[in-house]
């Protein structure tokens, strides 16, 4: 039991640092100049293989940490408020759709991108004003073809892994 519990935290360790190490890398890849808060989503494919899995727990409380942990080293308070609240709610958006069949891996990782987008639009509504509504347009442009991107790269990735993560 405590081998399974030891293991259990050393991956989750260990997925919350590649999400983190995958949020720095795009910390460098400023997309600022297309509107502010636009991210290559990179770090949420950790996210999305758990999602696919079916380990949602992990899923939920890796990408919590990531946030958090990228909020304390990246960002600035304000943003983590931004943050936070559009990748809970993405990342419940994308295991709610995964219930559901029909949906592959790009799709869930699309709903996910512009589900992100939407509530931070929102979020940024409410504190800012509605000025930031012209944004949304970009926003989930960018969104769809990140979700593509990051969703292609899971796909991929979810052929190629061992059954070490069916253990979590």
């Amino acid at each position: 039991m405590k081998t399974m519990v030891a293991k259990k935290v050393s991956l989750y360790g260990f997925l919350t640092a590649a999400a983190l190490l995958f949020g720095y890398v795009e910390y460098l890849v400023p997309l600022n100049f297309i509107a502010p808060g636009i991210k290559l989503g990179i770090s949420n494919g950790i996210v999305l293989f758990l999602i696919i899995k079916s380990k949602y727990k992990a899923a939920i409380i890796i990408n919590i940490a990531r946030i958090l942990l990228s909020g304390f080293l990246f960002a600035t308070p304000f943003s983590l408020i931004f943050s936070l609240t559009a990748g809970v709610i993405s990342t419940v958006a994308m295991i709610l759709l995964n219930q559901f069949k029909g949906f592959g891996v790009v799709g869930i990782s699309v709903l996910g991108g512009t589900v992100h987008n939407i509530v931070q639009i929102c979020v940024a509504y409410f504190t800012v004003g509605g000025g930031v509504v012209f944004y949304l347009p970009f926003l989930l442009f960018a969104g769809i073809l990140a979700g593509m991107a990051v969703g292609f790269l899971v796909w991929i990735m979810l052929n190629k892994t061992n059954k070490i993560f069916d253990e979590i």
